[in-house]
């Protein structure tokens, strides 16, 4: 067991001779030097080393995760002055080798019969602390989903929960890294996120906190995934965040972030899985699932519905004057005793308060309204809501689908299309990570986020190899409002659009778009919004080379079932200031879902622009990876 005495130190009041314990230390050196213990890949996974034999790097660049001064490159090196500081006088209370390296000491131990007896007395009351409140049992992976006003949460954040013999989770503990960023500028947190302009740190802290976080105030529900580890594992695996305390490595947004550095401690608790180096160019939340599920550690997924799924499931079964009521009654507009006069049945009335009960718990928990006032008007619709017996409907709403079947982040369309009377093939690249007509299993429906998206054609007419767009940033955020939730709706592009001009040619131009407005579910359960936009253009073609101008967006985006989507879209734009070109727009996309990871796009729109009209269809097979 990790924890035994053993592990900790040894129960002697009074150390041995420190020459004698130095040459026993060295006799140890010599040993695993003979073994290649520092080339083990549970040593590898321990000092997060990447690279093969003496060509080894650590991830972590931090000097105090190192005993020897080599050895974040020296793994030989680090492991011999590993073993040399456990022998090292007992100091201070925690911090001792032995205390702040268990996990360390645990793979040593093992592999070299380390003689306990012979090891130095050593205090370490926080360590030992920790083990005994968090009592780690089991292993859960917990992916939040993303937050429709926040596109960008859509890369998600997984964590782990570390479970122990209670029977509530919200109890528990959960590991957790992240960038220690501070900048409320958005450009800036992007610039020094994706470039590593941050420090990343590991932490451990009360589930239920998280829970309020991600559920309460950011609407985002969540997934929680057991993993199939041992109880001895799950120990390993709290040792080696004990480890990493207070240790900072470099934090990059798509690689090195919050869900590839977790992969590190459940590698540390199976070290033969590898997880760390089955990634990519990029890692996502849902890349992390994908892994854990391929080396068989996944178990299944349990649902954890966010305070909003849960206001708008039990608002979406009733009409309108009652949920009405119910918000007036949250509001301490209206007596929770007014449900009594409401033309419904007996259980509408119940599910009448159960709403307003979970709109006023998530106003507490957004601070939109004081403690006092809170459990004044909680406990008076608590106790209406008690007069009036259980519940008797079932829960009927179906569980959205998990991340893990969903699409991959990847995408290749192949296909051909026609524009003005010029037929085409084109090759669409995607890279990450889901547009809008990409299918909603496993997604945010209403949200779009891609980053590097590239479109290339062969144009029969003109015998040429075009760009047809390149776009740095693409993301958009349909965010449906209803009596409950007001979100405003919000999209932004930096990149380069083929675009026909004012004297009715095609010209390569670079854009920048952004713009606001509001969505509202559509009667056919889909979503429809107006966005007004402001569109920047720069290119040879433009008459002062740069312009600028206002544009209007309508549209509708249908999921109907679950294999066909369609969106019907309507813009047009005004440049006047460096340009005299006006341009209206309108067609009809359409997804086809074929497979998990195939899907056929139909793409059909009708353009004018000063007078001149172009028309575009093409057809798409789209390949996820």
């Amino acid at each position: 067991m990790l924890l035994a005495l053993p592990l900790w130190g040894r129960a002697e009041t009074s150390p041995p001779e420190p020459r004698t314990e130095s040459a026993y230390a060295e006799q140890l050196v010599q040993q695993a030097q003979k073994m290649d213990l520092d080339r083990d890949r549970t040593w590898h996974a321990l000092l997060h080393y990447a690279g093969s034999g003496e060509r080894v790097r650590s991830r972590i660049p931090d000097p105090r995760f190192f005993l020897a001064p080599e050895g974040r490159t020296d793994s030989a090196a680090e492991l011999a002055q590993t073993l040399r500081s456990f022998f090292l006088p007992g100091g201070k209370d925690g911090e001792h080798a032995l205390c702040r390296f268990p996990a360390r000491f645990q793979f040593l131990q093992e592999k070299l019969r380390i003689d306990p007896a012979r090891l130095p007395a050593v205090t370490c009351t926080e360590r030992d602390s920790l083990f005994e409140t968090v009592d780690p049992q089991a292993a859960v992976l917990v992916f939040p989903v993303g937050h429709i006003n926040s596109p960008a949460s859509m890369f998600g954040h997984t964590l782990l929960r570390l479970d122990g013999t209670s029977k509530s989770s919200l109890i528990s503990y959960a590991a957790n890294y992240a960038a220690a960023a501070t900048d409320s500028n958005g450009l800036l947190y992007a610039w020094r996120g994706i470039f590593g302009g941050y420090r990343g740190y590991y932490s451990l802290l009360p589930y239920y906190l998280k829970v309020k976080e991600y559920s309460d105030l950011e609407h985002r529900d969540m997934w929680e995934y057991p993993l199939k580890l041992s109880q001895p594992e799950v120990r390993r695996m709290l040792a080696h965040l004990w480890e990493l305390q207070k240790i900072y490595s470099d934090y990059y947004f798509f690689d090195e972030n919050c869900s590839y550095n977790l992969l590190f401690l459940i590698d540390a608790a199976r070290p033969e899985l590898r997880l760390t180096d089955k990634t990519g160019l990029w890692v996502l939340p849902s890349d992390t699932i994908d892994l854990a599920r391929a080396a068989g550690v996944l178990g299944p997924a349990h649902y954890r519905p966010s305070q909003g799924t849960k206001i708008r499931r039990i608002a979406a079964g009733l009409d309108a004057p009652t949920r009405e009521a119910a918000y007036r009654i949250a509001r301490a507009e209206l007596s929770p005793q007014a449900v009594r006069n409401l033309p419904v049945s007996a259980e509408e009335r119940r599910q009448s308060l159960d709403l307003a009960a979970e709109f006023l718990q998530f106003r507490f928990a957004r601070e939109e309204i004081g403690k006092e006032a809170y459990s004044r008007n909680y406990l008076k619709v608590l106790a209406e809501r008690s007069r009036m017996g259980s519940s008797s409907a079932a829960e009927t709403a179906a569980e959205p689908d998990p991340p893990d079947r969903g699409h991959g982040s990847f995408a290749v369309g192949t296909g051909a299309g026609v524009r003005r009377s010029d037929p085409y093939l084109e090759l669409r690249l995607q890279p990450a990570y889901h547009s809008l007509l990409d299918p909603d299993q496993g997604y945010l429906p209403g949200a779009q986020l891609k980053f590097m998206e590239a479109a290339f054609l062969y144009n029969f007419g003109t015998h040429d190899v075009e760009v047809k767009s390149l776009h740095l940033l693409d993301i958009v955020s349909l965010a449906p409002r209803d009596r409950f939730f007001q979100p405003l709706s919000w999209k932004a592009l930096i990149g380069a659009d083929r675009e026909a001009m004012r004297d009715g040619s095609d010209a390569l131009l670079f854009r920048i778009n952004t713009g606001g407005g509001f969505a509202h579910a559509s009667p056919f359960g889909g979503i429809a919004y107006v966005m007004g936009e402001l569109d920047f253009n720069a290119g040879g073609k433009i008459r002062g080379t740069a312009t600028i101008g206002p544009a209007l967006s309508v549209g509708d985006l249908e999921q109907i079932g679950g294999w066909w989507k369609v969106q019907f879209f309507l813009r047009g734009a005004v440049y006047e200031l460096g340009d005299d070109r006006w341009v209206l727009k309108g067609g009809i996309n359409q997804s086809f879902r074929v497979s998990q990871q195939d899907t056929v796009t139909l793409e059909v729109s009708q353009e004018a622009v000063n007078r001149h009209g172009v028309f575009e269809g093409a057809l798409l097979w789209n390949r996820y990876f």
